[in-house]
């Protein structure tokens, strides 16, 4: 029996929520939404100042044949929120484990750099390379190491 894909995004979420708990040594606390109909996967809060984000987290299991990943956003996602985030992580199946190299942006700077994607699509397209140095999503790339000291660092 093959796993589904609502699957797939629900044990990331939990990973993602998991691993900034475990990094931030409780720093960070983690929720879950009861529903999903905002594209919030998970709030996460600073516990010394109450401060809270919205999380949004894209997941892939694959890679496109030349070995980038690639997620499509819902044009929804644009709606003005400072506090929204989305995170794209990649699941390596050969390490069994969340990859070394995710994206972090903020929503509104995400929309605002994709606003020139095509308007008839209904959703924009997220392309970026592990290592490419001329990539527009490079100065959101970090190591998966930095998430929480990174989402601490929002949370100021």
């Amino acid at each position: 029996m093959a796993i589904s894909e609502s699957q797939k995004g629900r044990i990331i979420e939990q990973l993602v929520g998991a691993t900034l708990i475990l990094q931030s040594e409780g720093a960070l606390r983690v929720s879950l939404p009861l529903v999903d109909d905002e594209g919030v996967d998970l709030v996460v809060g600073n516990r010394l100042n109450d401060k809270t984000l919205l999380l949004q987290i894209k997941s892939r299991f694959a890679l496109t044949g030349r070995g980038r990943y690639r997620a499509n956003v819902r044009r929804a996602t644009c709606e003005p929120n400072p506090n929204k985030f989305l995170l794209f992580v990649y699941y390596d199946k050969s390490q069994a484990s969340l990859g070394d190299t995710c994206w972090l942006v903020r929503a509104s700077e995400f929309c605002r750099l994709l606003s020139k994607q095509r308007e008839t699509r209904p959703v924009y397209v997220f392309d970026s390379g592990f290592t490419s140095k001329a990539d527009m999503w490079t100065p959101f790339r970090l190591s998966m190491k930095e998430v929480a000291a990174t989402v601490l660092k929002a949370l100021k």
